[in-house]
Protein backbone atom coordinates (compact mmCIF):
# COMPACT_ATOMS: atom_id res chain seq x y z
CA UNK A 1 0.00 0.00 0.00
CA UNK A 2 1.04 3.56 -0.67
CA UNK A 3 0.78 6.67 1.46
CA UNK A 4 0.46 8.88 -1.61
CA UNK A 5 -0.84 7.94 -5.06
CA UNK A 6 -0.43 10.52 -7.83
CA UNK A 7 -2.46 10.04 -10.97
CA UNK A 8 -0.70 11.25 -14.12
CA UNK A 9 2.97 11.67 -14.94
CA UNK A 10 2.76 14.96 -16.79
CA UNK A 11 4.56 18.05 -15.57
CA UNK A 12 2.16 18.59 -12.65
CA UNK A 13 2.11 14.98 -11.47
CA UNK A 14 5.88 14.66 -11.82
CA UNK A 15 6.48 17.94 -9.97
CA UNK A 16 4.18 16.81 -7.16
CA UNK A 17 6.00 13.46 -7.03
CA UNK A 18 9.32 15.28 -6.68
CA UNK A 19 8.02 17.44 -3.83
CA UNK A 20 6.42 14.50 -2.01
CA UNK A 21 9.65 12.50 -2.41
CA UNK A 22 11.29 14.88 0.09
CA UNK A 23 9.32 13.15 2.86
CA UNK A 24 9.44 9.59 4.16
CA UNK A 25 6.26 8.54 2.39
CA UNK A 26 5.65 5.49 0.27
CA UNK A 27 4.64 7.21 -3.00
CA UNK A 28 3.74 6.12 -6.50
CA UNK A 29 2.70 7.74 -9.76
CA UNK A 30 0.21 5.97 -12.01
CA UNK A 31 0.39 6.86 -15.71
CA UNK A 32 -1.84 5.36 -18.41
CA UNK A 33 0.70 6.05 -21.17
CA UNK A 34 3.99 4.22 -21.82
CA UNK A 35 6.14 7.09 -20.51
CA UNK A 36 5.97 10.35 -18.62
CA UNK A 37 5.09 13.54 -20.52
CA UNK A 38 3.12 11.79 -23.24
CA UNK A 39 0.01 13.93 -23.40
CA UNK A 40 -0.75 17.58 -22.65
CA UNK A 41 2.58 18.39 -21.01
CA UNK A 42 4.63 17.53 -24.07
CA UNK A 43 2.57 19.90 -26.20
CA UNK A 44 2.40 22.93 -23.94
CA UNK A 45 3.74 26.32 -24.98
CA UNK A 46 6.93 26.06 -22.87
CA UNK A 47 6.35 29.59 -21.59
CA UNK A 48 7.25 30.44 -18.03
CA UNK A 49 4.84 33.34 -17.58
CA UNK A 50 6.00 36.45 -15.77
CA UNK A 51 2.65 36.53 -13.99
CA UNK A 52 1.09 39.82 -15.08
CA UNK A 53 -1.80 38.30 -17.01
CA UNK A 54 -3.65 36.69 -14.09
CA UNK A 55 -6.29 38.70 -12.20
CA UNK A 56 -4.38 40.64 -9.51
CA UNK A 57 -4.92 39.43 -5.96
CA UNK A 58 -6.00 35.93 -6.97
CA UNK A 59 -4.16 32.79 -5.87
CA UNK A 60 -3.25 32.19 -9.53
CA UNK A 61 -1.60 35.62 -9.73
CA UNK A 62 0.38 35.05 -6.54
CA UNK A 63 1.49 31.56 -7.55
CA UNK A 64 2.48 32.69 -11.06
CA UNK A 65 4.86 35.29 -9.64
CA UNK A 66 6.21 32.88 -6.98
CA UNK A 67 6.68 30.04 -9.48
CA UNK A 68 8.44 32.30 -11.95
CA UNK A 69 10.87 33.42 -9.24
CA UNK A 70 11.69 29.77 -8.46
CA UNK A 71 12.54 28.77 -12.04
CA UNK A 72 16.26 29.55 -12.03
CA UNK A 73 16.79 27.36 -8.95
CA UNK A 74 14.54 24.57 -10.26
CA UNK A 75 16.31 24.51 -13.64
CA UNK A 76 19.68 24.29 -11.89
CA UNK A 77 18.54 21.53 -9.54
CA UNK A 78 17.03 19.48 -12.38
CA UNK A 79 19.93 20.30 -14.73
CA UNK A 80 17.57 21.44 -17.51
CA UNK A 81 17.86 24.37 -19.92
CA UNK A 82 15.91 27.50 -19.02
CA UNK A 83 16.10 30.92 -20.65
CA UNK A 84 14.74 34.22 -19.38
CA UNK A 85 14.00 35.82 -22.73
CA UNK A 86 11.30 38.14 -21.36
CA UNK A 87 7.86 38.65 -22.80
CA UNK A 88 6.09 41.40 -24.68
CA UNK A 89 2.37 42.12 -24.52
CA UNK A 90 1.66 44.38 -27.51
CA UNK A 91 -0.84 47.20 -27.67
CA UNK A 92 -2.50 48.04 -30.98
CA UNK A 93 -4.15 51.15 -32.35
CA UNK A 94 -7.81 50.55 -33.08
CA UNK A 95 -8.39 51.30 -36.72
CA UNK A 96 -9.29 54.98 -37.22
CA UNK A 97 -10.29 55.57 -33.59
CA UNK A 98 -7.04 57.01 -32.24
CA UNK A 99 -7.55 54.68 -29.24
CA UNK A 100 -5.55 51.62 -28.31
CA UNK A 101 -6.50 48.11 -27.27
CA UNK A 102 -4.43 45.89 -25.00
CA UNK A 103 -3.46 45.58 -21.35
CA UNK A 104 -4.73 47.62 -18.41
CA UNK A 105 -1.61 49.22 -16.88
CA UNK A 106 -3.35 49.97 -13.55
CA UNK A 107 -4.24 46.31 -13.13
CA UNK A 108 -0.88 45.02 -14.40
CA UNK A 109 1.05 47.10 -11.83
CA UNK A 110 -0.83 45.27 -9.04
CA UNK A 111 0.56 41.91 -10.19
CA UNK A 112 3.83 42.17 -8.27
CA UNK A 113 5.87 41.15 -11.29
CA UNK A 114 9.34 42.72 -10.99
CA UNK A 115 10.79 44.91 -13.72
CA UNK A 116 7.64 45.59 -15.74
CA UNK A 117 7.98 48.46 -18.20
CA UNK A 118 5.94 50.01 -20.95
CA UNK A 119 8.07 50.32 -24.06
CA UNK A 120 7.17 53.04 -26.54
CA UNK A 121 7.22 52.20 -30.23
CA UNK A 122 10.85 53.31 -30.70
CA UNK A 123 12.16 51.16 -27.82
CA UNK A 124 9.95 48.30 -28.91
CA UNK A 125 11.25 48.32 -32.50
CA UNK A 126 14.83 48.13 -31.16
CA UNK A 127 13.88 45.01 -29.19
CA UNK A 128 11.62 43.47 -31.84
CA UNK A 129 12.01 45.05 -35.31
CA UNK A 130 9.49 42.85 -37.13
CA UNK A 131 6.30 44.00 -35.44
CA UNK A 132 3.15 45.01 -37.29
CA UNK A 133 2.77 48.71 -38.07
CA UNK A 134 -0.31 49.12 -35.86
CA UNK A 135 1.57 48.16 -32.68
CA UNK A 136 1.85 51.35 -30.62
CA UNK A 137 3.68 50.15 -27.50
CA UNK A 138 4.13 47.04 -25.38
CA UNK A 139 4.37 45.80 -21.85
CA UNK A 140 7.85 44.32 -21.31
CA UNK A 141 8.23 41.66 -18.61
CA UNK A 142 11.92 40.71 -18.32
CA UNK A 143 11.20 37.75 -16.02
CA UNK A 144 9.26 35.78 -18.67
CA UNK A 145 11.07 32.72 -19.95
CA UNK A 146 10.98 29.45 -21.83
CA UNK A 147 11.78 25.87 -20.93
CA UNK A 148 11.54 22.56 -22.78
CA UNK A 149 8.39 20.93 -21.35
CA UNK A 150 9.75 17.43 -21.98
CA UNK A 151 13.08 18.12 -20.23
CA UNK A 152 11.31 19.73 -17.30
CA UNK A 153 8.86 16.87 -16.83
CA UNK A 154 11.60 14.26 -17.21
CA UNK A 155 13.76 16.15 -14.71
CA UNK A 156 10.99 16.16 -12.11
CA UNK A 157 10.18 12.47 -12.72
CA UNK A 158 13.82 11.33 -12.65
CA UNK A 159 14.46 13.20 -9.41
CA UNK A 160 11.32 11.72 -7.82
CA UNK A 161 12.34 8.23 -8.97
CA UNK A 162 15.85 8.66 -7.57
CA UNK A 163 14.23 9.64 -4.27
CA UNK A 164 12.17 6.43 -4.14
CA UNK A 165 8.91 7.24 -5.90
CA UNK A 166 7.64 4.26 -7.91
CA UNK A 167 6.18 4.85 -11.37
CA UNK A 168 3.57 2.52 -12.83
CA UNK A 169 3.42 3.18 -16.58
CA UNK A 170 0.83 1.69 -18.95
CA UNK A 171 -1.52 1.58 -15.97
CA UNK A 172 -5.01 3.03 -16.05
CA UNK A 173 -6.97 4.11 -13.01
CA UNK A 174 -10.48 2.75 -12.95
CA UNK A 175 -12.73 0.07 -11.63
CA UNK A 176 -11.01 -3.10 -10.51
CA UNK A 177 -11.33 -6.06 -12.78
CA UNK A 178 -9.30 -8.75 -14.48
CA UNK A 179 -7.80 -6.23 -16.97
CA UNK A 180 -6.60 -3.85 -14.22
CA UNK A 181 -3.48 -4.06 -12.08
CA UNK A 182 -3.94 -3.62 -8.37
CA UNK A 183 -1.46 -1.11 -6.98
Amino acid sequence: MFDVVIIGAGVTGSAIAREVSRYKLNTCVIEKEEDVCNETSKANSAIIHAGFDAVPGTMKAKLNVMGNAMMDRIAEELDIPFKRNGSLDRMYERAGSGRTSGFNWREVRKSGVPGLQILDKEALIKKEPNLADDVTCALWAPTGGIVCPFHMTMGYAENAYENGVRFFLNTKVGKTGKDRRRI
